[in-house]
């Protein structure tokens, strides 16, 4: 839901005189209490992640609109995280007409927004969405174009920039289509020169390139079942040094039924590079009670099942884990998670 605002509303928020464009605010509020095993340190914490958007749009004489958004994000474990500067999520401007909308900015690639869209609310992001191999998010420096949907296709496409670092280029290309119950996605992103110093996925080092893909599809049936699974294909080589590449295989089964939703996921992710038994299965389940259109209460538990040479955590950050290698991790959390 947004909260949109009228021209004297937006006066007398911001002290100038009567604003003519649209402009609203809007977001999210998840949190809850969890139970964490993270091998040597099992704790019990107050979780939360908060996004908080601005954004708005202004009809041209000529047809078309200008928009723009800035968006932040504030957690109880992202403190120094860029993320929790206003407009660190992101901030963009845009045009839109028929032929589709056009952004420049900080946004979310078209890989991550496709995985988060589908699998946020489902147990399964930490790691379908939120793990991947040299993975851009939010390209700090991108050009995205979003098409119009045509019977049931969409796709979408950004280059990054990457804030004008010398020689660093990327981009990300994703496709879409819906029919019925029936969907298929698929994306794809390249990175070339990537700075990884901040980046644990692939081990700070100083640069990479890296190449993750993605497809998938599923099937809601009309008594409320739903199967879907997919592919994600993660490499990274750093500068100077030989090929990592890593696989992950997922399938989930849900059913809704009114307010209720349950989501039982299986992930599977292979051996990083050449490290033998370095890889780790895991289950996500998750029970959804919608309190109203805009809020719910849920229930989800998750379990890692780490192999000899591999420390994968249950939180949303997978390096979030103090333990030894190849010891099972897991979380359990209760929580609400409002719209606004």
């Amino acid at each position: 839901m947004k909260l949109k605002l009228t021209p004297l509303a937006v006066a007398l928020l911001l002290g100038t005189g009567v604003a003519h464009a649209e402009v609203y605010i809007d977001g999210s509020f998840d949190g809850g209490v969890s139970i964490n095993d993270l091998g040597g340190d099992n704790q019990g914490r107050a979780d939360y992640d908060v996004t908080i958007g601005i954004g708005g749009s202004d009809r041209l004489d000529g047809g078309g609109k200008v928009k723009w958004r800035l968006e932040q994000g504030v957690t109880n474990y992202t403190a120094n995280d860029d993320r929790a500067r206003f407009g660190g999520k992101e901030a963009w401007i845009g045009y839109e007409d028929q032929i589709g909308t056009v952004r420049l900015g900080k946004m979310k690639s078209p890989l991550y927004d496709m995985l988060d869209a589908r699998y946020a609310d489902t147990g399964a992001k930490f790691l379908v969405s939120e793990y991947g191999l040299g993975q851009n998010v939010r390209p700090g420096s991108g050009i995205r174009y979003d098409s119009p949907n045509f019977g049931g296709f969409n796709f979408s496409a950004l280059y990054d920039l990457d804030e004008g670092t010398s020689g660093h280029y990327g981009y990300d290309v994703a496709a879409r289509y819906a029919n019925a119950g029936l969907f298929v996605d698929g994306a794809y992103q390249q990175r070339k020169g990537a700075d990884g110093t901040d980046d644990e996925s692939v081990g700070n080092v100083a640069e990479f390139d890296s190449q993750n893909w993605y497809v998938g599809a599923g099937y809601n049936f009309q008594n409320g079942l739903g199967v879907n699974g997919g592919y994600k294909s993660m490499e990274y080589t750093p500068s100077g040094g030989s090929k990592v590449d890593q696989d992950l295989w997922f399938a989930q089964g849900s059913y809704t039924a009114g307010k209720h939703g349950a989501y039982l996921t299986y992930m599977q992710l292979g051996d990083r590079g050449d490290v033998s038994d370095s890889g780790a299965q895991a289950v996500a389940a998750r029970y959804n009670y919608s309190l109203s259109k805009q809020s719910i209460a849920y229930l989800e538990g998750r379990y890692v099942m780490n192999e000899a040479n591999a420390a994968y955590g249950p939180t949303n950050d997978t390096f979030d884990y103090m333990g030894a290698p190849g010891e099972d991790t897991s979380r359990l959390m209760a929580g609400l998670k409002t719209n606004f």
